[in-house]
């Protein structure tokens, strides 16, 4: 931790000193041991209770209580020389799990590349229509580490045509990393495994066959206002899925059939976010 941050330091006296991320001591981070000196900030808060401490960049809180502050002593009482000025946060991070929920939505075109084998003409790819991903999830996102996790679900829709309707409504799960934390705007790069067990083709005039698909979908995205109330966010990624039990589709328009065998998804979206 830079010392430039620190305008005194501090010399916990107790047997540990708990690290708090908010004002109110509602979440705990870690501690640092007796011994350890520490740099942290001269504006006490909550009545002189807690003194701001950085960890990792963000601000957290150190109760008072737990301090010696030679800063404090008058002159011909400091018998102390300070030599150390990094925190050391002796266990891991705190990650509760009633704290830094959210609820988030997104959505946004998407091109998508259909793998399959045609009774007439073998092996081909074929470009959908109007395809789009409409995603809710609910997101574990704590400010104080580099990375967060999600778990949700995935409307697909496309079009072929004007001959074949696609729809898949699919679970989803995955993980993100943040190389960029900042106050006010986050850079993720995030990986989520997709499984569905309702992959559907809707033939016009024919009948809806109906099969699986599971798969990948990585991507970036940059959040706006990551730890408010309100959050946005916008983004692209590539999906790759295996499609299977979908095969000798029809339709009235000639006798080809089709077996579908995968699909790739460029995309790009905006969503918004909630915290509760």
């Amino acid at each position: 931790m830079p010392l430039s941050f620190a305008a005194q330091v501090g010399i916990v006296v107790n047997k540990r000193a708990i690290i708090y991320a908010d004002l109110e001591r509602k979440v705990p981070i870690g501690f640092v041991k007796k011994g350890k000196q520490v740099p942290v900030g001269e504006v006490k808060r909550r009545q002189g209770e807690l003194l701001p401490i950085n960890v990792n960049g963000k601000i957290a809180w150190i109760e008072t209580k737990n301090l010696y502050l030679p800063a404090e002593d008058k002159s011909f009482d400091q018998n102390k020389k300070i030599t150390e000025h990094e925190v050391i946060i002796e266990e891991k991070v705190k990650d509760p799990l009633n704290q830094n929920n959210f609820i988030s939505l997104k959505t946004g075109p998407s091109q998508m590349n259909l793998s399959l084998i045609s009774s007439t003409q073998g092996e081909v790819n074929a470009d959908l229509e109007a395809g789009t991903e409409t995603t809710l999830m609910f997101e574990h996102r704590n400010p104080h580490l580099p990375y967060n996790w999600g778990i949700g679900v995935e409307l697909l829709s496309a079009e072929l045509d004007g001959l074949y309707q696609f729809q898949s409504l699919s679970f989803k799960g995955g993980m993100a990393y943040v190389p960029l934390h900042l106050k006010y705007i986050n850079v993720e790069l995030y990986g989520s495994v997709l499984l569905s067990g309702a992959f559907q083709v809707e033939s016009q005039g024919i009948g809806v066959y109906k099969g699986n698909m599971y798969g990948l979908d990585l991507g970036t995205k940059v959040r706006l206002f990551p730890a408010s109330k309100f959050g946005a966010f916008i983004g692209v990624g590539q999906s790759y899925y295996r499609i299977d039990g979908l095969e000798n589709i029809e339709n009235v328009d000639d006798d080809v059939s089709l077996k579908l065998s995968s699909m790739s998804v460029t995309k790009a979206f905006a969503g918004l976010s909630y915290r509760f």
